[in-house]
């Protein structure tokens, strides 16, 4: 078997969005260019509705904090949006669109995660949460965590 050679790309913070009454840090990475098409950007935003109301499959706690993560590669644009719930847990979902035409697909129901590009966001996601959440257990600093942003040529 013969992988091919590992590449970097550009992981950028994109902004804070709120929607309804959540706040979601979207991130773009891609191997085409220095940011995801806005094209994707603007889809993804128009499926929140839907994605979000998998936040209401269990009855564990969820603070309407969510990331994003915008992965133009060669099998087209994956979303993966993930919220942190019961202080510790993280709800994660997958989405894929070939193009710019086509919708978002769910793509995680066959058990796939994530790649290595999308696991530093996750590491620094997970370490801001630790350190201005859950090391603060008693006066979490939700908006410490949210100005916590990753940028990086992983």
């Amino acid at each position: 078997m013969q992988f091919n050679n590992y590449k970097t790309r550009p992981i950028r913070f994109l902004e804070i969005h709120s929607f309804e009454n959540w706040s979601i840090k979207i991130y773009s990475i891609s191997s085409k260019n220095e940011y995801v098409d806005s094209i994707y950007v603007e889809k993804a935003k128009n499926e929140l509705s839907n994605w979000l109301l998998f936040s209401e499959t269990n009855t564990l706690e969820t603070y309407n904090i969510a990331t994003l993560m915008l992965h133009e590669c060669k099998e087209g644009c994956f979303a993966i949006i993930n919220w942190w719930i019961d202080e510790n847990m993280l709800q994660h979902y997958v989405y894929l669109t070939k193009n710019e035409l086509e919708e978002f697909e769910l793509f995680s129901s066959n058990g796939i995660v994530t790649c290595v590009w999308e696991s530093a966001v996750i590491w620094f996601e997970r370490n801001a949460w630790v350190k201005h959440v859950l090391l603060n257990n008693e006066k979490p600093d939700f908006k410490a965590y949210l100005q916590a942003h990753f940028n990086d040529d992983v």
